[in-house]
């Protein structure tokens, strides 16, 4: 009679005995089924067939995820080693093995098998090519199509999902898909489940692939769910997300989404990339909610450490918050300290780098340890910028006023002049504020002429638009006998909105509207700042400002508009 087995757990290891199977036994049989399942697809049919290859690459999906770890299961070592190859990669034979299986009876596929093919794959994102060059989900796609109608809400969703995951955009199976749910929208769009929807869209927008109609029908089921309480945080930022990044237009749908996570009672369920991805979907779509920002940033600045958040992420949400024109003192410091301290800013890349920096500046946050601090890291990455990117970066840093000569050097200039057809209006204007950084404030490396020239010329070429408060501060000058001039250019290239002269001293005067400040407060942006230093220390000229929320508690009374601006002006009275 056998020995019943012990009761105690004995510690996994891969060299200890799994009950009365030593480590090699349990490999040799784990080994055998797999034989057994290769050998015996020839019988399979379809269903059968696309089943064992997603039970497959769910567990070789996992167990990438779960990486190697001392004392483990030995199944898991074994599953490991049959599964994946030494990088941790799929088994790429294996899995081609069966991607050929399949094709031979690719004709059997109903919906289900054809979406569950393409998401196995995806899973593992391993596109199986043939010798005609042809691949696995060419394959699918072209199957897939001729019978669209059958496609339910998760074979869609899956469908899509796998494409787009995997880099193939196919566009008539795209279409098709699209279509057919714009077809049954109005009676079984309520089938899919929120992440069925999430997915759907997100694929959409991951492939770069447009489809109007789909986008509108999803926005509009959205918005008129009674609530979004089944929605996951995850699905609720991929929605935002993919509608942002395919540039449709519903309003209602980012008021929706807001409003459910402004009711969330804490935003512990978000994870870092879902926050980020949040904040920027409404800054990118032009759809800033004031309460969803303050909500995020509260939340963002109350973490103990910013640990889980990756250099994309802190990236996107400080340019997120100066795109949408939105202040948050705390956050941009607690970014800030954490970037510092972390001593691993290598692993931010040129764009996140460079939109980091351009947010801290455009904010007018001249954090003078965070620019220093990666200046090393950005000298190292000048080959990397795209041209908006290296636009940026001299730009941030001139309005941050920190000196960087291992960063702006000649190489740096090489770069620009060879990116120089490349560049945008808006670049030019950047570098030139840049050259004159150099040059004027700082006495280092120029543009060469031609190139400083072309600048120059792009940064005095926009036509000046005059605004009503601009018109009623000069009518106002004219009113208390001082001589005043418009829109005047300098030496540097800027415009003044007006210049005066009191008591033999030449000043400017700036009517500043909202669009000089910061969201609603009353502190300058970094463009404000950056005109106001060098058109002082480069051209001679004191400015002086006439902020708008002065101006407004002034209301159409004259004669206080007239007394504040020769209080501001020091003007007395008797000097008329």
């Amino acid at each position: 009679m056998t020995k019943p087995e012990s009761k105690q757990r004995v510690q996994s290891s891969s060299n200890n005995n799994i009950g009365a199977h030593s480590f090699e036994d349990m490999k040799n049989m784990l080994r055998k089924i797999f034989d057994d399942t290769v050998n015996g697809t020839e019988q399979c049919n379809m269903r059968a067939l696309t089943e064992t290859i997603l039970a497959m690459a769910k567990i070789a999906k996992i167990l990438r995820q779960q990486g190697k770890s001392k004392g483990e299961d030995s199944s898991r070592v074994i599953l490991r080693r049959l599964l994946l190859i030494k990088d941790m990669k799929p088994n790429r034979n294996m899995f081609q093995f069966f991607a050929g299986a399949s094709m031979d009876i690719l004709d059997q596929s109903d919906a289900r098998c054809l979406s569950n093919l393409a998401y196995a794959y995806a899973l593992i994102d391993h596109v199986p090519e043939f010798d005609d060059g042809s691949d696995l989900f060419d394959h699918i796609a072209m199957n897939a199509v001729d019978i669209q109608i059958k496609f339910n809400a998760q074979d869609i969703s899956n469908m899509a999902w796998a494409y787009a995951t995997v880099g193939k955009p196919h566009a008539v199976l795209f279409e098709a898909l699209g279509d057919q749910i714009v077809v049954v929208a109005n009676e079984h769009l309520g089938e899919f489940k929120p992440q069925e929807l999430s997915n759907t869209v997100w694929a959409y927008a991951k492939a770069g692939l447009s489809h109007p109609k789909l986008f509108e029908k999803v926005a509009y089921h959205v918005d008129s769910l009674d609530s979004l309480d089944r929605f996951k945080p995850q699905a609720l930022s991929n929605i935002v997300w993919a509608y942002a990044t395919a540039g449709a237009h519903q309003p209602k749908l980012f008021e929706k989404v807001a409003n459910r996570i402004i009711a969330s009672n804490k935003l512990d369920a978000f994870e870092p990339q879902a926050l980020s991805n949040i904040v920027w979907a409404f800054a990118t779509a032009d759809a800033p909610h004031a309460k969803l920002f303050e909500k995020v940033a509260n939340h963002i600045a109350g973490h103990e450490h910013l640990n889980r958040f990756d250099p994309q992420a802190l990236s996107n949400i400080v340019w997120a918050y100066a795109t949408a024109n939105v202040p948050h003192s705390k956050l941009f410091q607690k970014v800030a300290n954490h970037i510092v301290d972390s001593k691993s800013l290598d692993r931010f890349d040129p764009q996140a780098l460079a939109n980091l920096l351009w947010s801290y500046a455009t904010m007018g946050i001249t954090d003078k340890q965070l620019f220093s601090s990666f200046v090393p890291t950005a000298a190292k990455l000048i080959d990397s910028y795209t041209n908006q990117g290296l636009a940026n970066i001299a730009w941030a840093y001139a309005a941050a006023d920190v000196d960087a000569p291992i960063l702006f050097n000649a190489h740096f200039i090489n770069k620009c002049v060879e990116k120089g057809s490349g560049f945008e209006i808006e670049h030019y204007r950047q570098l030139h504020q840049w050259h004159l950084w150099q040059t004027k404030e700082k006495s280092n490396s120029r543009l060469p002429v031609d190139f400083q020239e072309r600048c120059y010329d792009i940064f005095i070429s926009e036509e000046p638009t005059v605004s009503k408060l601009q018109d009623d501060v000069v009518a106002q000058l004219l009113h208390i006998g001082l001589e005043t001039k418009e829109e005047v250019l300098v030496g540097s290239g800027y415009r003044i909105d007006a210049i005066v002269k009191v008591n033999g001293k030449t000043i400017g005067i700036e009517a500043d509207g909202p669009s000089h400040f910061i969201g609603r407060s009353k502190s300058p942006s970094g463009s404000t700042i950056l005109k106001r230093r060098q058109v002082s220390s480069i051209d001679g000229i004191e400015l002086v400002s006439v902020p708008y929320w002065n101006w407004d508690t002034l209301g159409n009374d004259e004669v206080k508009k007239q007394e504040y601006l020769r209080h501001l002006l020091g003007w007395k009275i008797d000097n008329e």
